[in-house]
């Protein structure tokens, strides 16, 4: 069963045992003091590794918990050589996560997530958080049919009731398109627009300047294509969709099994992604420093495995023979159902390890997803945590 972000594995147990732990030992060392008169002060230190079985075994960042310096006055009289090197020590723990939209398109997520409360929870000093695109935009094959169509004003108008758009780079290639047209106006479409979620909606707004017409209350395919209305005084609701070559039938699927209505849909490929190769510095990150990738699409994810094949040399092996091959041992945080569906069928995750916002799907539920995935990543690179 996949993780979603109403659940958080129990760290905080283990955590307040080591706060537990040093408090009780203050005290007593406090006790020792008073009671025979002393001024030294004894210093407790404890160091965590990981489990063998995991990839962070040679990280270099191992996490120290330590307590606080002593003054010159505390120091014992005699420290040992490995009591110093304890108190030289850096509390730090180190998480990398990797974003992989393109460059430019990941401010967002990488504010979401510098500034989501579980770092603080988790005492998280040291995170770092590095851009590895794994797809790039090209020309679909279909781009010009959709200028032609918008080419007369209003030329929408009496062929199609809904123009429906289902990421910010449809809603780009649509300002594109229109901006080649001639169209100025936004009400020079023709049609009512349909956007997948806020994101989506945004764009429309910014590089389109259109209004959305309908949003659905979830921000998925799926949902869009159960939830749009019929139009009504028509027999057959048209549908424009311009989309991405690799976007999935999800929408004309869900919109012409409609019971309640009448849906037709011409979906236009417009744009196409293409999987990025990474150069040899990207790789040895991806293979030896990332704990957490952030997937926002289905396409990000095929390209981040390709990058695995190549990186373990197994690129021309038959799918089934890379299926036990992992991904970089790295957790995947997913932006909704659709690109965690990706992973889960790829069978290079198992589905513990996939993390994605079941009830919220969009920018705000893949935060809290990749929040949860940061408590998991730290609890079994620090502590093992059963994994």
């Amino acid at each position: 069963m996949h993780r979603s972000t109403c659940h958080l594995r129990p760290l905080n147990g283990k955590m307040f045992l080591l706060l537990a732990f040093f408090v009780l030992n203050f005290l007593s060392n406090e006790s020792c003091v008073n009671a025979m008169g002393r001024s030294a002060a004894f210093v407790t230190s404890t160091t965590f590794s990981t489990s063998p079985s995991c990839r962070s075994t040679t990280s270099k960042h191992p996490i120290v918990v330590s307590s606080s310096p002593t003054t010159q006055e505390e120091q014992p009289t005699n420290p040992s050589p490995s009591e110093n090197n304890d108190d030289a020590k850096v509390k730090k723990a180190t998480l990398t996560v990797a974003l992989t939209r393109e460059l430019g398109k990941n401010s967002k997520i990488r504010s979401a997530v510098e500034n989501h409360p579980m770092l603080g929870m988790l005492g998280i000093e040291d995170l770092q958080i590095v851009e590895m695109p794994c797809i790039q935009h090209a020309r679909g094959e279909n781009i010009d049919d959709l200028t032609e169509l918008l080419k007369e004003e209003g030329a929408l108008k009496d062929k199609y009731q809904y123009v429906v758009v289902t990421s910010p780079e449809a809603a780009k290639v649509l300002g594109e398109a229109m901006k080649t047209a001639g169209l100025e106006e936004a009400a020079a479409i023709g049609a009512k627009v349909v956007a997948v979620g806020k994101a989506t909606e945004k764009a429309l707004k910014t590089e389109c300047n259109l209004s959305v017409d309908f949003v659905p209350s979830k921000a998925n395919g799926e949902t869009l294509a159960l939830e749009l209305p019929p139009v009504e005084g028509v027999d057959v609701t048209s549908v424009l969709y311009p989309a991405s070559a690799k976007a999935a039938d999800t929408i004309q699927e869900g919109l012409t099994s409609r019971t309640d209505g009448t849906f037709q849909v011409t979906r236009l490929n417009t744009y196409d992604t293409i999987p990025a190769t990474f150069d040899e510095e990207q790789t040895r990150i991806m293979m030896e420093d990332v704990d957490i990738a952030c997937f926002g699409s289905p396409s990000a994810v095929e390209a981040w495995l390709g990058n695995v094949d190549v990186a373990l040399g197994i690129e021309n092996l038959p799918d089934e023979d890379r299926q036990t091959a992992g991904n970089g041992d790295v957790l995947a945080a997913c932006i909704g159902t659709t690109t965690a569906k990706a992973c889960l069928e790829s069978r290079r995750w198992e589905s513990r390890k996939i993390y994605y916002p079941k009830e919220n799907p969009g920018m705000e539920g893949w935060a809290e997803s990749t929040g949860q995935a940061l408590g998991d990543a730290m609890e079994r690179k620090f502590w093992g945590g059963g994994w």
